[in-house]
C-alpha cells in the first residue's frame, strides 16, 4: 500500500521554526479567548496546544498591579522528530500542515495572534 503523498516528509515552503502558529477558535476566539496552537521548536519538534481564556487581564484597583489573563490550559503534546526519537512521522508531518495551513488563513484574514515567535 502506497503512503499519501500528504505523510511523505516535507517541510511546507514558509513554516520557520521557533515561531507559534494560532488558530482562533471561531465560536470563542474571535478576541482571542480559545485557541490551537502548532508550535514547531528549534529543534524540529512540533507541540500541539489548546487553552481557553477564563478570566480576562485586569488592573487591582488597590495597588494598580496589572494582572495577567487567566487561560485554562491543556497540556503540550510534543511530536519529535526521528534523529530526537519520535515514533509517529505521520503525525508530525500532519501537524507541520496544519500550522502551514493555520499560517496561511492567518495572512490571508491578516488575524492578529497568528504567526509570533513570543508567545511561546
Amino acid at each position: 500500500m502506497s503512503e499519501p503523498k500528504a505523510f511523505k516528509p516535507e517541510w511546507p515552503e514558509g513554516l520557520e521554526m521557533g515561531k507559534q502558529y494560532r488558530f482562533l477558535c471561531d465560536d470563542k476566539g474571535r478576541d482571542g479567548d480559545c485557541f490551537i496552537s502548532v508550535m514547531v521548536a528549534g529543534d524540529g519538534d512540533v507541540h500541539l496546544m489548546a487553552s481557553e481564556r477564563m478570566e480576562r487581564a485586569t488592573t487591582d484597583k488597590a495597588t494598580g498591579e496589572k494582572l495577567h489573563a487567566i487561560y485554562d490550559s491543556f497540556p503540550s503534546i510534543r511530536c519529535r522528530t526521528g534523529v530526537g526519537g519520535g515514533r509517529h512521522a505521520r503525525t508530525r508531518q500532519a501537524l507541520l500542515w496544519l500550522a502551514d495551513a493555520i499560517r496561511r488563513d492567518n495572512e490571508e484574514l491578516k488575524q492578529l495572534g497568528g504567526v509570533t515567535g513570543d508567545d511561546f
